[in-house]
Formats: structure tokens, sequence, C-alpha cells
């Protein structure tokens, strides 16, 4: 697993105050370093921080710069060796009080601050891959499987005609992704789409056709998203994409740029294919049928509004 200090700089450095020191003078810093944090300490024991933007915040709201520190500081920070794995500290620090890590070397040398949202964000892309390629959840299950039960296992949760997951595979990525939002506050949003007059598309070119426009939109769809989103083949001409993004208006973005991309590509075949869009957030205690009820509205909305369209169910 990735070392936490990778993430950080090598050339990252932060300064330290005394949890006493007067605002004045950490305001002095940052205006005359390109820091964006500092640490406080009590006595030699870091116990918070003071980042730009919390200097920013409190002048906002009071010009008083002789306060101390410790008044504005954020808190409490939790101190770590940056040899430990990323999912190890995720793992204690959702069982910890602590909003704020502190990544010192071998030498006790502070490389690097982060609270734990930030830290998510980061490595999210990192820990998706390793659910979605690997597939820890379903392997985690089955123990020490030998070659011929992982193969199995790859077969099981690969659609064996575009090469993308299948349900099943879906199914296991959402709880784990539904067990990491709910621990590190994670916003995750579900994409539910489909080929639009897919059936008219069969019935007139023959399923050899159809299986070309799956293959060749599948690749386009791939080249369209980041690596950490899951994309899945639900059933027949249906596909869902997981994504963590900050707010829903991101994601619709996201799924208007799809839908243009595949309603402007020259496929292979039949040249013009066109796609509707069903969005949905998901919630900390959704269960999956609740998230794809949510999706299928928003879908079967972007249907009756003349297809080819975006639409989205919040609730």
């Amino acid at each position: 697993m990735t070392p936490i200090g990778h993430i950080f700089s090598q050339n990252h450095s932060v300064r330290f105050f005394n949890d006493h020191v007067l605002l004045q003078e950490i305001f002095n810093y940052f205006t005359t370093n390109p820091a964006d944090v500092v640490i406080i300490l009590h006595e030699t024991k870091p116990i918070g921080i003071i980042t730009l933007k919390d200097m920013v915040h409190s002048l906002k709201n009071c010009d008083n710069l002789t306060r101390p520190a410790r008044e504005i500081m954020s808190s409490p920070v939790k101190t770590f060796y940056s040899s430990m794995s990323i999912a190890d500290v995720l793992d204690e620090m959702s069982q910890a009080e602590y909003d704020k890590i502190v990544a010192i070397n071998e030498k006790q040398v502070v490389i690097g601050v982060m609270d734990r949202r930030h830290l998510l964000s980061l490595c999210y892309t990192q820990l998706t891959p390793l659910i979605k390629h690997e597939h820890n959840i379903i392997h985690s299950m089955l123990g020490l499987a030998g070659e011929n039960e992982r193969s199995l296992l790859k077969l099981a949760t690969t659609d064996s005609l575009t090469g993308i997951g299948n349900r099943r595979l879906f199914e296991e990525i959402f709880q784990a992704h539904q067990s990491l939002g709910e621990r590190f506050d994670v916003t995750l949003f579900l994409l539910m789409f489909d080929i639009d007059n897919f059936k008219t598309i069969n019935d007139t070119f023959g399923h050899v056709v159809g299986d070309s426009v799956l293959k060749e939109l599948t690749k386009l769809v791939s080249q369209s998203i980041r690596k950490s989103d899951i994309f899945i083949r639900w059933g027949g001409e249906e596909f869902t994409i997981l994504l963590q993004y900050p707010d829903p208006m991101s994601v619709m973005n996201i799924a208007e740029h799809i839908r243009q991309t595949i309603d402007q590509h020259s496929f292979t075949t039949i040249v013009h294919v066109t796609c509707s869009f069903g969005m949905t957030a998901i919630y900390p205690h959704d269960s999956l049928e609740q998230v794809i009820e949510r999706a299928d509205k928003a879908l079967y909305r972007a249907k009756v509004d003349g297809k080819n369209t975006v639409r989205m169910e919040i609730s």
C-alpha cells in the first residue's frame, strides 16, 4: 500500500509556533512566505494548525491580532510516520476524534499537514482502482484462493462483451464505497444511461452490429471519465457509472459531456447513436435498490422529454 509520505512534496516544510504566540506574528509569517499552514505547539507537542484560510476568516470576523494562536487553531491533530500506509492512516482516523494529521519522517521532521477530507480526496483515485481492479471485497470472502479461483472470479465480475465490470462487481463496489463514504464523508453519485432505440438497431441491422455499437460506445465512454470512476454494464444496452464529486452540478456537466461525445461520434457501423442519462446522489444510508430506483426515474424522465438528454432525481 502507498505510504502516507508519498502524497506530500519532498521539498515541503512547515513552520511551528507556540500556542501562546500572538496572531500578529503568524499573520506576518503568512504575508512574507508562500506557506498556507503552520503547526501550533504546546511545549513540544503539536496540538493544532492554523491555515491561511483560518487567518483570513478570523480577520474577516475580528481584526484583533493580539489574541493567542490557540484561540483560532484547528484541533485536534495526530502525528503519523511518513512510512505508514494511507489505508492504515485512514482506518485509524475513522476511529478517532482528530480531524488533522501531521506527517513526520524517521528523523521526526514534519513533512506535511492535512485534514481527513483532503487526505481522502487525494488518495481516492488510488483507493478506487484498487477496489475496482483487484476486487478486494470479493477476494476477502474467498480467502486464499488459488489461480483457478481467481480466474473464475475475474470471469464472474467482468462483462464478456465489453470487458468492463458487470452488475455483480458493481454491487460489491457499491457496498465498499458506501462504507467509505459513511466513514469519511465522501460525496457519491450514480449516473445511469442507456442507448436510445437500441431494439430498433438490433432489429434493423442485427445483433452483430448491436454488439459492435456496445463495444465502441464502452470504449468512447471509458475515455471520457476518470480511472477512479466505476463504469459498469448494468445489462443489455444499459450502463452505470459511480462517481465521486463535490456537488451534483459537476456530475451533470460530466454527463452532458459524455452525452455530447456520443452524439457527435461517428460509429463504425450505423454512424449515429444517442443515449439518455439519469443521475442521482447517493446518501449515506441508501441501499443499492433505492439509488437505482431514483436513477431509473431520472432516466425515464430523460426518455419522456425526447431522449438524448440528461435528467436528475435527488429525492
